[in-house]
């Protein structure tokens, strides 16, 4: 028997879950579409540099002679790639590989055909005989349907190949898609004594049925991958804003200040290779990511050496700004010391990709990004079917109307 009080506690539920059903809906059918789209491009950004390296054998892997056992000094294989960059090009950044059967690789950028725009190029080397072995276009920032096709995906991911604009427009998507997972859960929470329900799908159910639970079990066992690559791309869209948000609960380190370099009598800039050896005195562990070059007479160094520590495997924070013209150091970054704040959001990015957990990570996070699609046929089935229902009700109801007049 219901009492009086659970007699008018029931239709506020229903109430309610009306009100959470249709923003669930309308989200997920429009907002949906970029969710699918992202999600897609995204599974295969995971593996980029495997994919990459697949398409571009040439460029990137390398079939070193017999007695080539060691690089050539960093700064031969710097001279050598520069030495094939235009002379309109500009020298951006000294990139490490990651496996000895690798090439290492310069990047350096032009201007680009629309106005304020730029081209971003990669030059490979061969670091045992500091060999060019070619270079290509990686992206253009005026137009994102020019440079390789990893590149794309990559960037397709996070702006809809609509730049900046697209960059925003998807970070908003985010967030409205963030809050539709969690009205998800909210309708698919189950009633008492219905939970193996909730987590199952019904053998030999209907089309109509199978459907439902496709949606349902799936949005559910997905849900905390899905609400962490969501919030972590949040961050990685608005990093300001997100780390605003943190700091309300944490401490965070300030930016790093500026540093200039001061030319003085001496206009030459050192070389990488004693760069290197300012950098392994002060951090003697660790993995060389990159050298960035000072990009003006009054620019840096900034050298990112990843600590073995380090969560992060692609965007270490280790790093050191050095002096161009003395090698004095500038400043230094190490997540040793940073905050609790500081080590919060060093996880976001590893775990967007999967990273933080090696190949089975990326390989979950792949198989995410392959679920909005899922969701999205199964939520439009859904929504189609009870449509239907819907006119077909209406019309018995005007067909009984019109029989009684």
């Amino acid at each position: 028997m219901i009492s009086k009080s659970n007699h008018n506690f029931l239709p506020g539920i229903k109430t309610r879950r009306k009100l959470w059903l249709k923003v669930h809906l309308y989200i997920g059918l429009f907002a949906g579409v970029v969710f699918v789209l992202s999600g897609l491009a995204g599974s295969l950004a995971v593996f980029k540099p495997e994919i990459d390296a697949m398409l571009n054998p040439t460029l990137m892997k390398l079939h070193s002679d017999a007695g080539q056992t060691t690089y050539r000094p960093l700064e031969a294989i710097a001279t050598a790639a520069k030495s094939v960059i235009p002379r309109q090009g500009k020298p951006y950044a000294f990139v490490f590989p990651s496996q000895p059967n690798e090439a290492f690789a310069v990047t350096y950028s032009l201007p680009a055909q629309a106005p304020g725009q730029t081209e971003w190029h990669q030059v490979s080397v061969n670091p045992y005989n500091a060999n060019v072995l070619g270079q290509r276009l990686m992206f253009d920032t005026g137009d994102p349907w020019r440079g390789s096709l990893m590149s794309f995906f990559v960037r397709f991911h996070y702006t809809l190949a609509l730049g900046e604009v697209g960059r925003t427009f998807v970070g908003i998507v985010a967030l409205f898609l963030l809050f539709s997972l969690l009205t998800g859960l909210i309708l698919w929470w189950p009633s008492p004594g219905k939970l193996r329900q909730a987590l199952t799908i019904k053998r030999k159910a209907s089309a109509e049925r199978f459907n439902f639970d496709l949606h349902k079990t799936f949005g559910f066992y997905f849900s905390i991958p899905l609400i962490v690559i969501l919030f972590s791309g949040l961050y990685l869209v608005f990093p300001i804003h997100v780390a605003g948000l943190v700091e309300l609960f944490s401490p965070i380190k300030p930016d790093t200040a500026k540093v200039i370099s001061e030319p003085g009598e001496k206009l030459s800039p050192i070389g990488l290779d004693q760069v290197a050896a300012i950098t392994d005195k002060y951090f003697p562990d660790g993995e060389y990511k990159m050298i960035i070059f000072p990009q003006d007479l009054h620019g840096f160094y900034r050298v990112v050496k990843r600590a073995p520590q380090e969560i992060n495997r692609t965007r270490s924070r280790r790093m050191l700004w050095l002096d161009q013209y003395s090698g004095k150091i500038m400043l230094e970054r190490d997540p040793v010391n940073d905050a609790a704040g500081d080590v919060f959001l060093q996880w976001l990015y590893p775990l967007h990709n999967g990273e933080a957990f090696g190949v089975i990570g990326r390989s979950i996070i792949a198989i995410t990004g392959l679920v909005p699609l899922l969701l999205y046929v199964t939520g439009a089935i859904r929504w189609l079917q009870k449509r239907k229902v819907k006119v077909e009700r209406s019309a018995k109801h005007n067909n009984a109307a019109r029989q009684f007049k």
